[in-house]
C-alpha cells in the first residue's frame, strides 16, 4: 500500500512496521527525518516521545528511495544506500512520455510535438511539459509561456 505523507506523519508509518519501505524523493526530507531513517537502518530501533511519553518498535524493514538531488541527502545516510545513476531521456523518450502524459488531457497532436520540443530546447523537465499542457490552447500561447517562464 503506498502512502504520502507530510513529515510529521513518517514516525506513524513507521510503527505500523512495514517489511519494506519505499521513499520517493528522500532528498526532500527533514534532516531529523533522514537522521531516525539512519537509526532504524542501523540498529532497526525506533522512538519517539511526544507529551512525556516514549515509544519505542524494533523491526527489521528494507529501505528504498528515489532522489533527484543525491547531495541533498546526508552523507551518513548516502552510505546505507546502493546508488544507481539513471542516464537523462533521450529526445525520443521525451516526447513519448510526453505524449502519453498529455494525451490524457486530450490535447492536438501539433500542439504536443510544439510543448514537447519548446520544453526540450529550453529545460528538458517533463513536469514543465504537462504544466504548459494543461495552460495551452495554441501554438502562441505554447510560445508565450515557454518564453517567458521556463528557465532559459
Amino acid at each position: 500500500m503506498a502512502q504520502v505523507l507530510p513529515s510529521t506523519d513518517l514516525l506513524t508509518l513507521i510503527f505500523e512496521q512495514p517489511q519494506i519501505s519505499l521513499i520517493d524523493e528522500i532528498d526532500k526530507m527533514s534532516t531529523k527525518d533522514q537522521a531516525m531513517l539512519i537509526n532504524l537502518m542501523e540498529t532497526g530501533i525506533v522512538s519517539e516521545t511526544r507529551h512525556n511519553k516514549t515509544r519505542t518498535t524494533h523491526m527489521k524493514t528494507s529501505v528504498f528511495a528515489t532522489s533527484n538531488n543525491v547531495s541533498n541527502i546526508i552523507t551518513p545516510l548516502q552510505s546505507r544506500f546502493f546508488v544507481v545513476e539513471l542516464p537523462a531521456y533521450t529526445y525520443e523518450q521525451f516526447y513519448q512520455i510526453s505524449v502519453d502524459l498529455l494525451t490524457k488531457g486530450h490535447k492536438l497532436v501539433s500542439i504536443l510535438l510544439k510543448i514537447s520540443d519548446k520544453v526540450w530546447a529550453n529545460s528538458r523537465n517533463i513536469r514543465e511539459c504537462v504544466r504548459v499542457g494543461r495552460m495551452a490552447k495554441s501554438v502562441d500561447v505554447i510560445q508565450f509561456l515557454v518564453g517567458n517562464f521556463l528557465n532559459q
